[in-house]
């Protein structure tokens, strides 16, 4: 196989001659244009950050493939970028792109005839199927180490440089035949029409949870777990932690915004004092540390905060000591005893948001470790969380289809969830100002291999391609110019070998 540096390096072999020849005969199987679209730029900008070779892994869930593992994870990758919602529809919106499955690393002859005789002409050049049970059969590690690798690279591209993360959830539902699938009880309110009146009712959903670190600049997860929709999301944050260090580097979180859902003071003091990260998280109404910091709205002790352009007025409240659970593993079992010391920690409470003044009891209260001398720092910071919603979860499910599940087991959910979630990342960097850097200096070193020109064809015959400006295609096929304007005809001819 070809070990050329190009986006078809190791699935064809580049043979300007073979073809040329292949062409005087009457024998080549496609030909095709080399404009630069979007998803070239994209090939592109994989090929630069090496991808392919992330991807390039041997999966102990096959003893036999027809395929390089490689082609298959890039096949479902590209269905994803896309915004191919059902597999059903794979054949028609993406097997028919012959310029593009060329990329991938098909060859003529399967793009034509498909990749094995079973199935013939209805499987071409993969069956649909074959995506889905590549998705089941690799496994937790292999998809995740995946995406640990892709965030190192990215991270040493120097697209990740923000200090300010965001941890948070969002439920994927499938149905009860879904295998692995965990279940919860919601509460939903139904109208009805001849009592006229609300009430509410309880359902059972089935499904997972995904569960993300997300740094607010980039917009790349650097972290992702997949667990039951019933799972508490508290139990699954120091190894989310754990797994971004790792991913990203050691110090490069500074900062923490968290949904009241993973509220937990063991793992709260943890993040501060083990991970030494800062956080701020919104509490529970019915929190004792919420009633706590409540009763010092009219105190002198509370540092105001006001900025009346949008309304918002807050108050920092320091060094509170009724949250009992925050502290180290077994603090709060000996909260009874008179040797028990609590820790102290910080609170910013909303008095008045757009203008609209919270009555007593109902102000929004947030716990955090920052200092709230600035009170009005922590509420803008953790306002940034809410870009999760818009910017990553509600993309990820209308933009991205997350939720449009391949197939009905666990592992098929994980693979498909961390590969969207991968591909989501991936393209925030590639629109950056860098990225768009990346793939042009990739287009450059491409170009220098002959590979891309608007003035050039890319030709397939068997297992081979080859690359002709339009000029020396002329002359292959014995209709030349009378003027040539880019190519030494008799070079050409030479470097070709033809004989006329």
């Amino acid at each position: 196989m070809s070990q050329n540096n190009n986006i078809f390096w190791k699935f064809h072999e580049r043979n300007d001659k073979k073809v040329a020849k292949a062409v005087r005969q009457g024998n080549i199987d496609t030909i095709t244009g080399t404009g630069w679209g979007f998803l070239d730029k994209f090939f592109c900008f994989l090929y630069s950050i090496r991808f392919f070779k992330i991807t390039d892994i041997k999966s102990s869930g096959y003893k036999r493939i027809m395929l390089p593992l490689v082609m298959l994870i890039t096949t479902y990758s590209m269905k994803i970028l896309l915004g191919i919602s059902s597999m059903n529809r794979i054949p028609n919106l993406l097997f028919r792109e012959v310029a593009l499955l060329s990329m991938i690393g098909f060859t003529a002859t399967q793009i034509k005839n498909g990749s094995c005789k079973r199935g013939k002409k209805k499987s071409i050049p993969i069956n649909k199927n074959t995506l889905s049970r590549m998705l089941a059969r690799l496994s937790l590690s292999e998809v995740n180490t995946i995406l640990s690798e892709t965030v190192k690279v990215l991270t040493s591209k120097g697209f990740i440089c923000g200090s300010t993360f965001i941890l948070d959830a969002t439920d994927i539902k499938t149905t009860q035949k879904c295998q692995g699938a965990g279940t919860k009880r919601v509460k939903k309110k139904r109208y009805l029409k001849l009592k006229k009146q609300w009430i509410e009712t309880e359902e059972l959903v089935y499904g997972f949870k995904l569960i993300v670190i997300w740094e607010k600049d980039s917009h790349v997860i650097v972290a992702a777990k997949i667990v039951k929709i019933a799972d508490h999301e508290s139990k699954h944050t120091l190894e989310l932690l754990s797994q971004a260090k790792r991913n990203i580097g050691a110090t490069n979180i500074s900062l923490l915004l968290i949904d009241n859902g993973f509220m937990d003071g063991k793992t709260l003091w943890q993040i501060k004092y083990k991970l030494s990260i800062d956080f701020i998280v919104r509490i529970r109404t019915n929190m004792s540390l919420a009633s706590d910091a409540r009763g010092f709205r009219n105190s002198a002790f509370a540092i105001s905060g006001k900025d009346l352009d949008i309304g918002l007025e807050v108050l920092g409240i320091a060094s509170l000591t009724s949250y009992d659970q925050y502290g180290r593993k077994g603090h709060i079992k000996v909260r009874y005893k008179k040797s028990f010391s609590p820790n102290p920690i910080n609170c910013v409470m909303v008095t008045c948001w757009d203008k609209i003044k919270y009555s007593p009891g109902h102000e929004k209260i947030f716990a955090t470790s920052l200092n709230v001398e600035a009170p009005l720092e922590i509420v803008d910071n953790y306002c940034l969380r809410s870009l999760i919603e818009n910017s990553l979860f509600r993309e990820l499910k209308q933009g991205w289809n997350l939720a449009k599940i391949p197939m009905k087991k666990k592992s098929a959910v994980v693979s498909h969830t961390i590969l969207t979630v991968i591909m989501y990342s991936l393209n925030a960097c590639f629109q950056t100002e860098l990225g768009k850097k990346l793939t042009n200096r990739g287009i450059r070193r491409i170009r220098d291999e002959d590979l891309s020109s608007i003035h050039k064809l890319i030709v397939f015959s068997g297992n081979y391609f080859a690359i002709f400006d339009v000029e020396e295609y002329a002359l292959i096929v014995r209709a030349p110019p009378k003027i040539f304007f880019r190519i030494d005809p008799d070079e050409a001819k030479k470097r070709l070998g033809l004989k006329d």
